[in-house]
């Protein structure tokens, strides 16, 4: 379990600041949502979360451990990151790119055990090996989603895990880091369906302009005045059969 501390965090990304002053605390086995619009902040904060890019100022922990000082082998460990959007460089098998997720862990004696076992959890196993080149969008990206998995990382941080996937499997997804999350590990999600983050999401944090606008339960943030000043939308909180609904309706 980790819990992950945000202090005054600032990120600067090009020359321009990204994200300025966000403190937040994600909690081991809770699915928090990272929204906002487009350029609101929020690869910046995942990137930050991740390790990939510096804090330009304030402060990241891990446990009671600041980040920055956490060796770069335990840090893979501990956190799994999957970007927005990476392509393969050169073609190799399905099950070989998941299994690049065990990387930080050495040689395993159940590494095949593990990569089937992640392929599964995406409905994948069909594609172990297949060339990730030959694959759709949608295939590779659930590959992908595997070898964020493989390693059962304490720290689970998905870009837009969600993009090229249909229905079905954004479904399947999602539930999938539902359960990560209720088996005690920390994941937080950069989503552009609101809807999906209300359904599945403990946290949401809604983030505009880099700033953090509000942070809470979906029910807390999705209302009509918050969802209207940050995307310009009206919208509906809804239950369903005891399931949340958000509903945008239409162009302020």
């Amino acid at each position: 379990m980790l819990l992950v501390t945000v202090r005054e965090l600032a990120v600067d990304r090009h020359g321009q600041r990204a994200v300025d002053n966000l403190s937040c605390r994600l909690h081991p086995g809770e699915l928090t949502a990272v929204v906002g619009p487009n350029g609101a902040g929020k690869s910046s904060l995942l990137q930050a979360l991740a390790g990939v890019l510096p804090p330009a100022r304030g402060r990241l922990e891990f446990g009671e451990q600041d980040a920055s000082a956490i060796p770069a082998a335990r840090r893979a460990q501990l956190c799994a990151y999957l970007p927005q959007a990476e392509m393969p460089a050169w073609s190799l098998a399905a099950r070989d790119l998941v299994a690049l997720g065990l990387l930080p862990w050495g040689k395993t004696p159940d590494r095949n055990a593990r990569v089937l076992d992640a392929l599964r959890q995406v409905d994948a196993l069909g594609l172990a090996n297949r060339p990730v080149t030959q694959l759709s969008g949608g295939e590779l990206r659930r590959v992908q989603l595997a070898r964020l998995l493989v390693g059962n990382a304490a720290l689970i941080i998905g870009d837009e895990p969600t993009a090229a996937l249909d229905i079905r499997h954004q479904l399947q997804l999602m539930q999938n880091f539902r359960q990560q999350a209720d088996s005690g590990r920390t994941v937080v999600l950069a989503l552009h369906d609101l809807g999906l983050a209300a359904r599945y999401c403990d946290r949401v944090l809604l983030l505009e302009a880099g700033c953090l606008r509000a942070s809470g339960s979906p029910l807390e943030v999705f209302t009509p005045d918050l969802i209207g000043a940050v995307y310009g939308v009206s919208c509906e909180f809804r239950w369903r059969d005891g399931v949340a609904d958000f509903v945008p309706l239409e162009v302020l």
